[in-house]
């Protein structure tokens, strides 16, 4: 190579290569509004002159680009306090302009007030990376891809979450050091001598596109393609699902078939909003997802399907209600309802009696419900089956509870239950009974009883007061037995999990409470059945956000011909409240003490017995309205790309990086695999790549290479050096015949095909 040649090659990769450095670096200057440290430019340009010395392009030696790397470590060790704090900085500076967007970010960050004047060292740093790395590819290694790598740290953050774009002139040289670099990769690496007309070349036909992007979408005034309305709730969507992992491992959202006890971790403490809802009166609403009626210790599921009449389940449709809509953020393969529904919603489908599908898959739908709800006489053969599934328990767990309950349940005056059914009645069990029910249900349900009947073998429906307070009473001791906490210690290996959190567990949450209450209620002989859904304190006319914070379970009983709710975790129970207190997350103590209403109270009234409700906290739904902050230095975006063009011209770009990176990568691991096999197994290697290569291109395969083949897969003599010569040959002159074919035929061979 010609002198002036060398010299010219220089100037072309250190023009490169500063061109992308400076033009990465001061995209994030432009963006963020940072101050440009005092002599980077000159730093940068001096060490990319360096480097572009050192890597002369001519045979080095191997450790030539290590010393380099070493040699740029030990000066960044020597500096790493101020440059630590510099990048502390710097990442305070970046997450505060994230903050505007999306206000996750603010859990990012640092506690110490960030300096953007002290972000400077970070910059120059993080520039000199770039430096070493595009020097590195352009120089040494002659590759486009690890060069755009180089560059990215400086691109990509500008197009999260901002409304302040690059610089345009800064972007620009960027993307054109890229695209030269891309499009003069291949002569670069197999044609020394042309190295620098590639270069040329490729700049110009780069200039092209760029001024081609910039005809189509001239500079103006910036406008987010995204509005930060639409992409904060893309993001909210997002960390729904991740941030919702807790609540579905415990069996609190997801409508899973089957609860897991064993699998119970720490409940997610970051606020993500699952559904709105309104009401058109105040209340106190638990909102219904699914209920679990079977249980084997360590399982809840929701037991034997079978087909029931909606009015059967829903005794009160028909009658006046008050209004309440739901709108969930996702698609929900259940609806969400509360008790004493009078009206259905659209779209739903009974499961059972456990919950309604939501076969339209509908985000929004309405429903009418009761405030209160007198009891009723149920349907015979719904009452036989709920008593059926609801009283059964595991040996163990039975034995297991009952035994707690005989130190804890003193004081506690037991209503009489026989066959399963807890009455109140006047005579004895054998003669005739006088069920106590109000004066005006007495006459209906004579027709179920006679003097002559026998308790335990006819229909008897309990509408019992005593039968509601104790089973209130029990929930309460219940939540007495260990500590609320979202971050409990799982439980251990191979006991029933009733018992062992009676009896050992120290915390809990809402899980462990309904968990262990419904399997005491069943032991004691009252129906009852675990529920997992939402509480939402719904205030008249207003939009509420339920969160993943309020995912709660909890018991209903069967009284009075309809489920009734029972609540045994504690008042200080988060879930109440939506939102978690510095006490409530993983590895911390307990949570503060809940000044705010936590469940239905027990009223003296037959009304009441499914609760009355209270007069909740307001909570507001949060603005999702967009910041929009200002551009650095008030220019309000002026100078600007709209970033339509841009996006265009990154997704082309990345789709040309994956399509090159792909082809290359191919062919050096199949060089790779040859390089490393020998003999007969090399033979086989290139006679299958012969055949592969004479198919597309459509030649022959000639008959010494054939015999070759054969002789490498059958034959126990090794092949000499000769002999895999000739079929290297063979596979060039193959290779040869595709790189003259047609050019679709060409193009899908190389790109799709990667074969040559």
């Amino acid at each position: 190579m010609k002198k002036d040649n060398v010299i010219l090659r220089f100037v072309l990769d250190w023009l490169l290569i500063s061109m992308g450095v400076l033009g990465s670096i001061y995209c994030l200057i432009t963006s963020f509004g940072l101050p440009v440290p005092y002599g980077m430019v000159l730093a940068i340009l001096t060490a990319i002159s360096f480097y572009c010395g050192v890597l002369s392009g001519r045979k080095l030696p191997r450790w030539s680009a290590p010393l380099l790397v070493l040699g740029f470590a030990f000066f960044v060790f020597l500096l790493r306090e101020e440059i630590f704090e510099s990048f502390r900085n710097l990442w305070g500076v970046l997450c505060g302009r994230y903050v505007l967007g999306y206000d996750q970010f603010r859990d990012l960050l640092p506690r110490e007030r960030s300096s953007i004047d002290a972000a400077g060292p970070a910059l120059l740093t993080l520039a000199m990376s770039m430096a070493l790395l595009e020097t590195m590819s352009v120089r040494w290694w002659k590759r486009s891809f690890p060069a755009a790598l180089a560059l990215l740290p400086g691109i990509v953050p500008c197009f999260i979450l901002i409304d302040t774009p690059p610089a345009a002139q800064a972007l620009i040289l960027a993307a054109f050091s890229i695209l030269t670099q891309v499009f003069s990769q291949s002569v670069r690496r197999r044609e020394t001598g042309e190295h620098v007309k590639a270069v040329v070349l490729s700049a110009l036909v780069s200039a092209g596109i760029l001024a081609l992007l910039l005809a189509i979408f001239p500079e103006k005034d910036y406008k987010p393609p995204i509005t930060w309305d639409k992409l904060s709730k893309e993001l909210e969507h997002w960390g729904a699902e991740q941030g919702n992992q807790g609540n579905v491992r415990a069996g609190l959202s997801g409508n899973p078939a089957d609860v897991d006890l064993s699998e119970l971790g720490a409940l997610p403490n970051r606020p993500v909003t699952i559904l709105y809802a309104t009401a058109s009166e105040d209340a106190q609403l638990y909102l219904r997802g699914s209920s679990y009626s079977s249980f084997d210790g360590t399982h809840w599921s929701r037991g034997e399907a079978r087909s029931w009449d909606s009015r059967i389940v829903f005794p009160y449709l028909g009658s006046d209600g008050y209004r309440l809509d739901i709108e969930t953020v996702d698609p929900e393969d259940q609806l969400y309802t509360t008790y004493q529904l009078t009206a259905l919603p659209n779209g739903a489908a009974l499961s059972s009696d456990a919950y309604l599908r939501n076969i339209t898959e509908e985000l929004r739908y309405s429903m009418s419900f009761r405030p209160d709800g007198e009891p009723l006489i149920p349907d015979p053969d719904y009452n036989e089956w709920v008593r059926d599934c609801c009283l059964a328990l595991p040996e163990q767990t039975r034995a297991g509870v009952l035994a707690w309950w005989e130190t804890h349940g003193q004081g506690l005056e037991r209503p009489w239950i026989l066959d399963g059914v807890p009455v109140s009645y006047t005579s004895s069990p054998t003669d005739s009974v006088t069920v106590r029910v109000p004066g005006e249900i007495r006459e209906d349900i004579s027709i179920y009883l006679n003097s002559n009947s026998r308790l335990d073998s006819v229909f008897v429906p309990d509408f019992s007061r005593e039968t509601l307070e104790y089973a209130q009473a029990v929930a309460a001791r219940v939540s007495g037995c260990a500590s609320y906490s979202r971050n409990p210690l799982p439980m251990p290996e191979g006991v029933d999990f009733c018992t062992w959190f009676l009896n050992d567990a120290e915390e809990g949450y809402c899980v462990h409470y309904a968990s262990a209450c419904t399997a005491l209620l069943r032991a004691l002989g009252i129906p009852a059945r675990y529920v997992s859904g939402y509480i939402c304190p719904a205030a008249a006319g207003v939009q509420i956000p339920v969160t993943n914070l309020m995912a709660h379970a909890w018991v209903e009983i069967w009284l009075g011909g309809r489920w009734v709710v029972i609540e045994p975790t504690p008042e200080n129970a988060t879930e109440f409240t939506g939102r978690t207190t510095p006490g409530a997350g993983p590895g911390s103590g307990r949570p503060e003490e809940s000044t705010e209403p936590s469940f239905i109270p027990v009223t003296d009234t037959m009304e009441d017995m499914t609760g009355r409700y209270t007069e909740p906290t307001r909570p507001s739904r949060p603005s999702s309205e967009p910041t929009e902050p200002q551009a650095p230095g008030g220019s309000e975006g002026k100078g600007q790309l709209d970033l339509t063009g841009l996006w265009i011209f990154l997704g082309i770009v990345g789709f040309l990086a994956l399509v090159l990176g792909r082809r290359c990568l191919c062919r050096q691991l199949r060089e790779r695999k040859l390089a490393k096999a020998e003999g007969n197994d090399k033979a086989r290697l290139l006679y299958r790549r012969i055949l592969r290569l004479s198919r597309l291109s459509g030649g022959t395969v000639p008959e010494e290479a054939e015999a070759l083949g054969k002789k490498a897969a059958f034959s126990q003599h090794e092949l000499e050096a000769e002999e895999l010569r000739y079929l290297r040959q063979v596979c060039d002159h193959q290779v040869g015949l595709l790189g003259i074919s047609g050019f679709w035929k060409r193009l899908w061979c190389k790109y799709v095909l990667c074969v040559i």
